[in-house]
């Protein structure tokens, strides 16, 4: 924690005359973060993750000096996707190429216009109330109304090497327009040998009638720690459909809260969580049935190798004297070692009675009786766990419409799979 003091108060010196509004914001935000401390084992949300590597490592803010050479060749770059480019916090926007009918504004500029974004509103999550309080990076993207745009949006979040233990609080706001189209994707990259932990917060919004294709990847290197919490507010007759890959980080903490605010308010929740050595991911959802006629369905899967771990935490609510609910959430968990473990907890909570509602969850190896299947084909015993392993991940990918991305998703799932399976 000492750290952690000392950090914010370099920032409050080195914007010294920022917005008394957002400094006020700020102040508050940490005096919450002390009284709430790092999450430990007795809060039953968190009790599956050990935070103690980020609350005993020295972490400093990434400053100015921070920024590295930039490279020739931004890397995780997709085909024909439209780029926003950040490097250890920086934003860069030489780099990056955005549409005409896209806004992309920097934190103080959106806070004044937008302050109701900001507001922490008694949550009980810690890494939120850190991140409004250090807030130094990110940005807000707004689409207009009645657009539609053709290529995808790619979000770079790359962490390159740096002189000692860096962390960054990102802030990022997707609003979708009433009646817009788009694709974005929010990509989190690191190579640093050194240990880093980011903190993000995103916030999407969708206006009425708007589509959203939101795709996650988190690459981050095997020496950072990575917490994060995204909410989506869904309004009448809008469409969110979410891919979410992660395979990178020592330890990974994702909060997912969707709001279905308005009727007819359709969400697609779809993950995908690669493991291997000592890796630990995390991941807790909470989706909200708030107006009639309202959708979701929810699909997580792991692949968890060797000694690694994760926790699924999914829950639903169906808001009272709502109507013609739908939802579905469904988890499924692939132990490729008797030494990976893995703790599921699907939960409905219904307070309303024209609902149409199923959850549940399953952990298992792989099949033996389709692995000897493949093998009476002549299929070696590799080969076969391969091809079941890969059937088992891809479908998570079925909803993603753009042949540039899911061909990028695919090499990175048959990489980390061949990688996995080659040692093992």
């Amino acid at each position: 924690m000492n750290y952690l003091q000392k950090q914010f108060d370099a920032l409050l010196k080195y914007w010294p005359n920022e917005d008394q509004a957002l400094r006020d914001v700020r102040l508050k935000s940490f005096d919450q973060f002390k009284t709430l401390g790092f999450p430990t084992k007795k809060w039953e949300e968190w009790q599956f993750t050990d935070f103690s590597a980020i609350e005993k490592t020295d972490y400093r803010l990434s400053w100015a000096s921070d920024l590295p050479q930039i490279p020739e060749k931004i890397p995780g770059q997709i085909d024909d996707c439209h780029i926003v480019f950040i490097i250890n916090g920086h934003y860069q926007p030489q780099l990056s190429n955005i549409p005409d009918d896209v806004t992309v504004v920097t934190g103080l500029d959106h806070f004044r216009s937008n302050p109701e974004l900001y507001a922490i509103n008694g949550s009980k999550n810690p890494f939120l109330a850190l991140n409004t309080s250090m807030m130094n990076s990110g940005l807000h993207v707004l689409i207009k109304p009645n657009t539609v745009i053709e290529k995808p949006m790619q979000l770079i979040y790359f962490m390159t090497e740096f002189s000692d233990p860096l962390m960054n609080h990102p802030r990022f706001v997707f609003h979708i327009g009433k009646n817009a189209q788009a694709n974005i994707i929010e990509h989190y990259l690191g190579v640093s040998t050194l240990p880093y932990f980011v903190n993000s917060v995103t916030q999407v919004i969708l206006g009425e009638n708007a589509r959203l294709f939101h795709v996650r990847l988190q690459e981050e290197s095997p020496t950072g720690s990575y917490t994060a919490s995204t909410h989506y507010e869904v309004k009448s007759n809008a469409q969110l459909n979410v891919t979410s890959i992660t395979s990178g980080s020592q330890l990974f903490r994702h909060d997912i809260q969707l709001d279905l605010q308005g009727k007819g308010a359709e969400a697609i929740l779809n993950g995908l969580s690669l493991t291997n050595n000592s890796q630990h991911q995390d991941q807790h959802v909470v989706v909200n049935h708030e107006n009639d006629a309202c959708q979701s369905h929810q699909l997580f899967k792991y692949i968890l190798a060797d000694k690694s771990s994760g926790v699924f935490n999914g829950k639903v609510v169906v808001h009272k004297d709502t109507k013609q609910t739908d939802a579905n959430q469904s988890n499924k968990n692939l132990l490729l070692s008797p030494k990976a473990l893995m703790n599921a907890n699907p939960q409905l909570e219904i307070y309303s009675e024209d609902v149409k509602c199923a959850h549940g969850s399953t952990t298992g190896q792989i099949d033996p009786e389709a692995l000897f299947y493949l093998r009476s084909r002549g299929i070696d015993l590799k080969k076969a766990s391969e091809l079941i392993t890969s059937g088992f991940a891809k479908d998570i990918l079925d909803s993603i419409k753009n042949e540039n991305v899911k061909s990028y998703l695919i090499n990175k799932i048959e990489s980390w799979l061949e990688s996995v399976l080659n040692d093992g």
